[in-house]
Formats: structure tokens, C-alpha cells, sequence
């Protein structure tokens, strides 16, 4: 290979190099930086939303280093390692399970047409509290007359419903600013105290609009900053994954209850390869809590069973 043919050769190899180092330096700060991006044509909701999968072009860098080779492009792939790590590693890990005498179970699902066989799950998991989203007509009669001997109790409103073990007092329907409700709160009164619980189905979030699904979310989370109750418990689909900007407001109130699983509880679609994880139990004023994602009826809908400790700190 004469000189000129060398030159050229290590000129590409320098070339490649910053190219893959501008990569990682590009993928660390969109990670970083990714509610920051305007949302334009639904872009921003699409990152937002997807922000956790963008550690897969850590591994498509990692193959790029491996090729080109340089100690700088490996130092460059820690960055987007190391933020990824910082921003998701946490809800990747497994929380340890809740059991005690003050512990109470709450499930959660969107359904769809079989809403029947879903609440029989979801009670013969052992939730004493259950909620159900998307309930068409005549569902929720067929629900509650399925769950009267072990959930006499319940509350209703539109296509949400709200059954329980406990008694339920305060019940309220709440439209978080649609102008037709599709929420709704009650307190449970629980062995362990009164617990006012949240039951919320937030509209659709779609790159060409979401406008009612941010009014809702930044309802709801007006509504828990104004509540005065020691403990809140909020349920449902809120079609809006953890990292989603617009969930922010709600995040400020409530924890997100932990999985217990490794990995995020990704809920939609319901299938080995579900990307979106817009189901939540989340809670205020309750320390101990995990996270179970269950199967139940014919839901596109993974269904929610959380433990929560009642108990005072």
C-alpha cells in the first residue's frame, strides 16, 4: 500500500472515529434532553414516550466502537451509557414484594369487550379494590353482579368503575377538565383508615393531538395537590408513559409504585413485545408498595396489581 493510500486510509479512520464519538455525544444528549424537543408533527411525544428504547442505539454504537476502534469512541459510549443508567436504571430494577396486616391490593386495567373475565382475574389475584377502564354498555352491571359476593361495594361513572371489599363513602365523578367526567375519586375505608382513591382514564395521546389527555393530566394533577387525605392511591390508564412531559405534573404529587419485575412494567400493546408502559398505580403518603403486571380477559391492556403497606411510618 504506498503512502498516499495510508494517509487516506487513516484520515477515514479519523473521520469514522469522530463521526461515532458525535453519535454517542448526539444519543446521550437527546436521552438527557429528549422533553426539551419541540413537539412538532407529534415528535416530541414519540421521544418522550420512546425515551427509554433509545438505549438500543447504545448497543447499534457499541458495534459501530467495536468496528472503528480508538480509546476516545469508547470513552464517548460511556456518556449515553452512563445517562441512560442514571435516567432508567432505577425503574429497571426489581422492588422487593409487600406483605403485612395493613397491606392492601389494588388492580387496575383497561378492558375491552370481555370486562367480566378480567374482574374475575383480577379478584381471584386477591385485590380488594379494583378498578376498570373502557367499560361499554351494560359492562359495568355485568362487573358488578360478578363481583358482588367478594366487592359489594362500588362506584361508577361513564365508562370507569371503582369496586371494592371495603365500604366506599365520598364518592365524587370527576371530569378533569372535559367538560364530561371519565374519572373518578372515593374514599375506601379500609381496616387500616380511609384511603381516597383516584380511578382515571385519560383520553387517547396521538402524534396529531393530545390536547385532552395533558388538560386531564394536568387536572388530576391539580385535583391530588389540593387533597387533603394522608393517603392516595391513583389507578387507570393514563396514556402517558412515566417519562412523558406532560405526565410530569402528576409525577410531582404521586410516586409511581415500583415494579417488582425487572425492566419497566410495560403495559401496551399486551403481547411479549409490549413498548409502552401508559398503566399506573401510583400513590402519596404510603411508603411500601410493589408492582405485579398481570394477563386478564381479552384487554390489548396488560392489567396492574400493586400492594400497598398501609401502616403509618
Amino acid at each position: 500500500m504506498s503512502k498516499a493510500s495510508r494517509r487516506r486510509l487513516s484520515a477515514l479512520r479519523i473521520l469514522a472515529r469522530l463521526t461515532v464519538i458525535l453519535l454517542c455525544l448526539g444519543l446521550a444528549a437527546l436521552l438527557a434532553f429528549h422533553q426539551q424537543i419541540p413537539d412538532v408533527a407529534g415528535l416530541g411525544l414519540i421521544l418522550d414516550n420512546l425515551a427509554p428504547w433509545l438505549g438500543l442505539g447504545i448497543l447499534v454504537l457499541l458495534l459501530m466502537t467495536i468496528a472503528v476502534g480508538g480509546r476516545g469512541t469508547y470513552v464517548a459510549l460511556l456518556v449515553p451509557t452512563v445517562v441512560w443508567g442514571v435516567l432508567f436504571g432505577p425503574e429497571s430494577l426489581p422492588s422487593a414484594a409487600v406483605d403485612g396486616k395493613d397491606t392492601l391490593v389494588v388492580a387496575s386495567q383497561n378492558v375491552h369487550q370481555d370486562a367480566v373475565t378480567s374482574a374475575r382475574a383480577l379478584a381471584g389475584s386477591g385485590a380488594e379494590v379494583i378498578t376498570l377502564q373502557e367499560l361499554g354498555e351494560g359492562q359495568i352491571d355485568l362487573v358488578t353482579d360478578e363481583l358482588k359476593p367478594s366487592h359489594p361495594y362500588y362506584y361508577s361513572v361513564s365508562t370507569v368503575g371503582l369496586w371494592s371489599s371495603y365500604p366506599l363513602s365520598n364518592p365524587e365523578p370527576l371530569d378533569l377538565g372535559l367538560g364530561w367526567d371519565r374519572a373518578l375519586r372515593a374514599d375506601v375505608e379500609t381496616g387500616s383508615g380511609p384511603v381516597r382513591v383516584y380511578a382515571v382514564h385519560a383520553a387517547s395521546a396521538r402524534p396529531t393531538g393530545h390536547d385532552e389527555r395533558d388538560t386531564m393530566l394536568a387536572s388530576l394533577a391539580d385535583y391530588v395537590e389540593k387533597d387533603p387525605s394522608s393517603k392516595v392511591i391513583a389507578a387507570g390508564d393514563f396514556n402517558a408513559t412515566s417519562t412523558d412531559r406532560h405526565f410530569a405534573p402528576v409525577a410531582e404529587q404521586l410516586d409511581d409504585v415500583h415494579y417488582s419485575a425487572w425492566g419497566p412494567a410495560m403495559t401496551w400493546p399486551r403481547s411479549p413485545f409490549a413498548m409502552l408502559g401508559i398503566d399506573h398505580v401510583m400513590v402519596r403518603g404510603i411508603a411500601g408498595t410493589s408492582l405485579e403486571r398481570i394477563p386478564a380477559g381479552d384487554s390489548d391492556h396488560y392489567a396492574l396489581r400493586a400492594s400497598v403497606d398501609l401502616a403509618d411510618d
